[in-house]
């Protein structure tokens, strides 16, 4: 005789036969409370208060997840309990069909309900209209009078609008899929709960589920009208979120492996700025671990750390309008733990598109920081150091000149006034003396014009080099053996005039001093590509060794000896620095005995110099 469960006369046998080795498997049960154990056939299980599985559990999946909305909590929470029972369902059937040694498919179904009543979970009530065949076409229409689920909300005095007994469809419908090896699901239908006659569910394959309870309810119109809000579990679609939830755990967990080897700080912190999380990184530039910040307020951590609370508005500004980029914050000013970090923001949006966390990665860029002080004291110092260098060598070039004009002035009143009563050496000597003054001054005059180098400006202006250069050798006015060439068709330029002048100036003024040949040729032209203007000026005159090269370009840099010429050194030097404030380089090109180029750059786009050359020129 069946105890533990109802059904039709056609199942009684298989029941029965079930019936009798699930109560010899329940049979050697013991309770060990001394030891906190219960044993059942040698397995270890638990008692659960039911109402923690049913009505408690959805009171507090509610308050959890209220913000999601009572639907979506609700439906939440039923699809955590139904895929827990399920799971269970499968693997209580699973151990208990291989510790009794169940191996035929109708055997194995037939234990679930007998075992499910000795476990509490429910009496099942199997109707006539069931068909469970192992195969895409199973059904199985029960009832659980006596289900814990409806019991734990009518006692609590709950009446709610759904049907209740979850875990119920799901641990039946896990037990019965493992026994035949079928995918099933089970709905409740009815619920007592909510005030129906029964507990009523449907049991079929997840694709004919809901095909299967609209023809079960249009065979029974007495429960028609009872069936509302019924919960009908999609497996495939739990499955597909917890794989989604499993690989978004995994990318978090790769994440906070990465955040937790960078060196940078890295700090989530809530909409509100409290600290949800903070890496590694974080703690080796603060000292703070995690335990420590976490829940505190940002603006909290930035007074403990003595740092600029506008960082606070710039999280703000940078979320809402994202116009500034970065922000750099000093920590413990003036104390040896001093940091400078840099600080970088970014929102996580929620599904309504405001900021639901803040990502704050904050750089350590203290070295740089005091490389960057240590280069601003240097170039300060510098900057002091070449304006006293200007100012003495103006100041001491001023000093020596009125000196040196007096030596002048002297010599030259010795030589008109005893020219009779001096002797020829005494003369040469004098004379000797007059042309070194002059030397020294055109020394001073050079020393001058370098000390200006800096001091003076002057604007960019169109220049026609035809014109120019004309200009620049009337002023020379060459000799009468030497000819200056200038190609008829030089361009016009954008330059400094006077600077440009300069340049030319000194460079034919040296062609023709050092001109060594009875017919001398100086020629002045020019090439150009898409970015520069190449000048040459050329000689036939004596050329210059290529190890001097370089050489010459240096600040009092001559090549004869300087008793021997007239030369300051001072000439070319003065056009590599003009040229180079223009953007453009100089060289030369030479053949000892055939003659030299000077070749010099401008770019056809002129820039703004940093420096400006004096109005002298100065011919070496």
């Amino acid at each position: 005789m069946l105890e533990t469960v109802k059904v039709p006369a056609q199942f009684e046998q298989a029941f029965a036969k079930a019936q009798h080795y699930v109560q010899q498997y329940f049979s050697n049960t013991a309770f060990r409370p001394s030891q906190g154990t219960i044993e059942i056939s040698g397995q270890r299980y638990i008692l659960v208060r039911a109402a923690s599985l049913s009505v408690d559990l959805f009171d507090r999946m509610e308050e959890r997840f209220g913000q999601m909305g009572p639907d979506q909590a609700k439906d939440a929470t039923m699809a955590l309990l139904f895929e827990m029972a399920h799971t269970i369902g499968m693997m209580d059937a699973r151990a208990f069909h291989k510790k009794m040694g169940v191996k035929d498919p109708v055997d194995r179904l037939s234990a679930g309900p007998i075992h499910f009543a000795h476990t509490g979970w429910a009496f099942v009530d199997i109707l006539p209209q069931s068909k469970p065949t192992p195969d895409q076409e199973y059904f199985l229409v029960y009832d659980h009078p006596f289900s814990f689920e409806a019991d734990a909300w009518i006692q609590a005095g709950k009446r709610p609008a759904f049907p209740v007994c979850i875990m119920n469809a799901g641990y039946s419908s896990g037990w019965c899929q493992e026994s035949f090896g079928v995918p099933l699901v089970a709905v409740e239908i009815t619920c007592r709960a909510k005030g129906d006659k029964a507990c009523r569910f449907v049991m079929a394959h997840p694709d004919r589920i809901c095909q299967q309870i609209r023809h079960y309810i249009s065979e029974c119109e007495e429960i028609a009208a009872e069936v509302t809000n019924y919960y009908v579990p999609d497996l495939e679609k739990a499955r597909r979120g917890e794989q989604a939830l499993r690989m978004a755990q995994a990318e978090n967990r790769k994440l906070a492996a990465v955040a937790s080897l960078t060196r940078s700080g890295v700090l989530i912190l809530t909409a509100d700025k409290r600290i949800e999380w903070a890496n590694a990184g974080f703690t080796r530039l603060t000292g703070l671990d995690a335990g420590q910040v976490k829940g505190m307020h940002l603006a909290g951590l930035l007074q403990q750390l003595h740092a600029d609370s506008g960082l606070l508005d710039w999280i703000d500004r940078q979320i809402h309008d994202g116009q500034e980029q970065r922000y750099q914050i000093r920590l413990r000013p003036g104390s040896p733990r001093e940091l400078w970090l840099d600080c970088e923001v970014q929102a996580i949006l929620d599904q309504d598109g405001r900021p639901g966390s803040i990502i704050l990665i904050q750089t350590d860029i203290t070295e740089q920081r005091q490389a960057q002080q240590r280069y601003q004291t240097i170039a300060q110092q510098l900057e002091d150091v070449n304006k006293e260098l200007k100012e003495f060598a103006y100041v001491v070039s001023h000093d020596l000149k009125a000196p040196l004009r007096g030596i002048q002035t002297l010599a030259r009143w010795i030589c008109e006034d005893y020219k009779d009563k001096l002797d020829k050496e005494a003369q040469e000597q004098l004379d000797l003396l007059i042309q070194r003054t002059e030397c020294m001054q055109a020394l001073i005059e050079g020393i001058l014009q370098y000390s200006r180098v800096t001091r003076t400006s002057e604007p960019k202006v169109e220049i026609t080099l035809n014109s120019l250069l004309a200009e620049v050798v009337d002023l020379i006015s060459p000799p009468g053996h030497i000819t200056v060439s200038i190609a008829p068709d030089m361009p016009t330029i954008t330059a400094s005039r006077t600077r440009i002048s300069q340049v030319f100036q000194n460079l034919i003024s040296n062609a023709i001093k050092y001109m060594d040949k009875p017919k001398g040729l100086v020629e002045v032209g020019w090439k150009a590509d898409d970015q520069y203007w190449y000048f040459y000026v050329k000689d036939n005159g004596p050329g210059i060794e290529e190890r001097h090269f370089q050489r010459i370009f240096g600040l009092f840099e001559t090549l004869a000896p300087k008793d021997k010429t007239e030369s300051t050194g001072i000439g070319l030097a003065l056009v590599k620095r003009i040229v180079e404030q223009h953007g453009g380089k100089v060289w030369v090109e030479s053949q000892v005995g055939k003659g030299s180029t000077f070749w010099f750059t401008l770019p056809k786009v002129q820039v703004a110099a940093t420096a400006e050359l004096s109005t002298c020129s100065c011919a070496t």
